[in-house]
């Protein structure tokens, strides 16, 4: 008697979309359980995001790039969205074309971010100890904008 396995032509487990945009390229992940996962962080990650540009402190950006990198291995639909939205969009574009933020970005980032601390801080916070967090948070937000997110190459 021969044994056949059962398992005769195994597929693979994503699959590759191209997009035009440079080297980006998009992975959708068949498990429906995984994709819904990461739809799930994706849509959380966009809405930290969104309230990110109205509460100091919280960035905006880097939740955002989180939600387009999971909407593209969840949902071709959702992260194409994402990218043609005109607020969002340009800065994930930028992003993935240049591999980073450039300099001059990075600190003008810095500054808005410092100054609506400080005014978080200093005007609305009246708790001390909420100061002190709120101050702490945005110095370190700044050493991570500095120092950890990938700095780009200006295109002049």
């Amino acid at each position: 008697m021969e044994y056949k396995s059962k398992i005769s032509n195994p597929q693979p487990r994503c699959k590759e979309i191209s997009i035009s945009e440079r080297d980006v390229r998009i992975e959708l992940k068949k498990n429906r359980i995984v994709r819904a996962l990461y739809m799930t962080g994706g849509t959380v990650s966009l809405a930290l995001g969104i309230i990110g540009i109205f509460l100091p402190g919280l960035p905006t950006t880097p939740f955002v790039l989180l939600s387009a990198a999971l909407y593209a291995k969840s949902s071709e639909k959702l992260y194409n969205w994402l990218l043609n939205n005109k607020f969002l969009g340009p800065r994930i574009k930028n992003y993935q074309r240049q591999k980073g933020v450039p300099l001059k970005g990075k600190y003008k980032i810095i500054a808005f971010m410092l100054t609506m601390v400080f005014i978080s801080s200093l005007i609305v916070a009246k708790v001390l100890f909420l100061k002190i967090v709120i101050i702490s948070a945005g110095v370190i937000g700044a050493i991570v904008v500095r120092f950890v997110v990938p700095t780009a190459k200006d295109e002049e």
